[in-house]
């Protein structure tokens, strides 16, 4: 049985930051592109953390804030570039690989051997790319791993840190409805309670609010989901399916947790044009013995076991009687 009172962080790489942020490094943070809830959470919540302890620190996405974490006070906060050479060290989190954020293209010094890189991640498919390494793969969220940071370094963790920190834990365990919710993912939520977090706030803003417009693109969508022959939910967005109602791609969270729901799905795949001349694929399973990770990866993606995406540069889809990704 775990001992949840055991830090889960490595000792060795907790004595590295701790000595390496005596410097008072000017710090960047970035996540992963198309940002879920852990994504926003576990970002905006570390930047709170080591904001309120007085570090020089900002945090940036390549895409921005989805609507439906704008609730969280810091999100505004989130900037979509960023100079390089204003920063000593970028902070990786819930990037299952370095190239996830998508800035490599822009700025290749983030993965330069001259920038300290410190990661901080769950994911099986990391493989440790930073100077300081916090993967642990046993939880269910980066936002856990960014809390357990915290409260080793003994750093005040607000409200509104808790709130971000609870808001990725409750999205990446799915409402704590999904496999990868342990006693030690309610024993963080409990402390984050304790310290001013209201996962009752969260699950309001996340989960329990869809404008007009979202609701008929979500009906618009499911009006094209087939099922496959072996048991595939599949259903495929257009661009113009949601520019046509005011909506963005964005709109479209949750959509694949809803087909996911269908008792005679073995797993869900929405397929959506990004509007930027790529194709987006998310992945979600209940049963077992599918493992949605290994198809991604078939595809250059990743992610988990039950839930993970890949994308397909250059491509736009087609229907004929099924879905199909072309590339031109």
């Amino acid at each position: 049985m775990t001992d949840l009172t055991r830090s889960i962080l490595p000792e060795a790489e907790v004595s590295k930051l701790k000595r390496y942020l005596e410097s008072k490094p000017k710090l960047i943070i970035l996540t992963h592109s198309n940002p879920d809830g852990d994504a926003i959470g576990s970002a905006l919540g570390l930047y709170s953390g080591l904001k309120e302890q007085g570090f020089d620190v900002e945090v940036a996405c390549i895409d921005p804030c989805p609507d439906e974490f704008k609730y969280l006070p810091d999100h505004e906060k989130l900037k979509n570039d960023f100079n390089p050479s204003d920063y000593q060290a970028v902070i990786f989190v819930d990037c299952g690989d370095k190239k996830l954020t998508r800035f490599e293209n822009a700025h290749p010094e983030i993965l330069s051997e001259d920038m300290v890189k410190i990661n901080i991640d769950h994911h099986a498919s990391n493989d440790n790319f930073g100077e300081i390494n916090f993967v642990i793969t046993d939880v269910a969220s980066a936002s856990m791993i960014v809390y357990q940071v915290l409260k080793t370094l003994k750093y005040k963790i607000t409200p509104n840190t808790a709130n971000a920190l609870i808001t990725g834990i409750y999205t990446d365990t799915g409402g704590f409805m999904h496999q990868n919710t342990t006693p030690l993912t309610y024993q963080y939520a409990a402390e984050l309670i304790k310290l001013g977090a209201s996962p009752q706030h969260v699950a309001k803003n996340v989960f329990h609010t869809y404008d007009f417009r979202t609701l008929k693109l979500w009906g618009k969508v499911l009006q094209n989901l087939h099922l496959t022959g072996d048991g595939a939910a599949v259903v495929g967005v257009e661009e113009k399916d949601y520019e046509s109602l005011g909506c963005t791609r964005q709109d479209l969270a949750g959509v694949i947790d809803f087909i996911n729901a269908m008792p005679e799905a073995r797993y869900s795949v929405m397929l959506s044009e990004d509007g930027k001349g790529n194709v987006k694929a998310s992945l979600r399973t209940r049963k077992d013995d599918v493992d949605v990770k290994a198809l991604a990866e078939q595809y250059g993606g990743g992610g988990h076991v039950k839930a993970s995406g890949f994308t397909i540069p250059g491509g736009r889809l087609e229907k004929e009687v099924k879905w199909k990704i072309v590339q031109d």
